[in-house]
């Protein structure tokens, strides 16, 4: 299966912007959800075109309107729910994946999914919403498109070096590691970021938010 463009991934955490979700899902090309992500899209009233995992935790009975949705069943128990649907995302070729639902639900899933979105290769951009946005970003030049005011933060994962302009704390080539180290900036004028190695994740509030 071929999914390209941008996709909306569901898990069964915390769903702390159903709005914001709903907005996402209409601009996305296509709705995964990883097992019990699918009791969110039947309480949003959404329809997945893919349902991955082991089904033990999906909404009984399935709505009607579900008949085309696909289910790929993974028994596996080496790895979590969110990594065998984002192994499926990642071999359809999707840019973008949005997730949401990956926060609250037990504080070992949401490390292990933490860890999880870190530890991934080469695949789609990782955006995940809820109480605001954090993109996870790799080597190369971001313009933000910040409001001046906005606040955001960068957070090594696990550890990074980059350059930042137009913000109140700026960054030259400047090594960042996991810790306190970038949480609370403001944008001041045009910010850019560059990432020169590693990994950061970008957290923005939910006005800030452009997907």
């Amino acid at each position: 299966m071929r999914l390209g463009g941008s996709v909306l991934v569901l898990l069964n955490g915390e769903l702390r912007e159903p709005r914001l979700v709903k907005a996402l899902a209409r601009r996305a090309d296509a709705l995964v959800c990883a097992d019990g992500g699918a009791r969110h899209a039947k309480t949003l009233g959404l329809v997945p075109d893919v349902v991955v995992g082991d089904m033990d935790s999906l909404p009984r009975p399935s709505p009607r309107s579900w008949g085309r949705t696909a289910y790929l069943c993974d028994f596996g128990v080496d790895r979590s729910d969110l990594d065998k649907t984002l192994d499926f995302v990642t071999a359809a070729g999707a840019g973008k994946a949005w997730i949401a639902g990956a926060l609250g639900g037990g504080l070992d899933h949401e490390l292990v999914n933490l860890a999880a979105l870190e530890s991934r290769g080469p695949g789609p951009e990782l955006v995940v919403v809820g109480g605001g946005a954090a993109s996870l970003l790799g080597p190369g030049r971001y313009p933000l498109g910040l409001r001046r005011g906005a606040r955001f933060s960068l957070l090594a994962a696990p550890r990074a070096s980059a350059t930042l302009t137009g913000a109140r704390y700026g960054l030259r080539r400047r090594t960042l590691t996991r810790g306190s180290r970038g949480l609370g900036n403001r944008a001041d004028g045009r910010v850019v970021l560059t990432v020169h190695r590693g990994r950061v994740w970008l957290a923005v509030d939910t006005r800030s938010f452009r997907g």
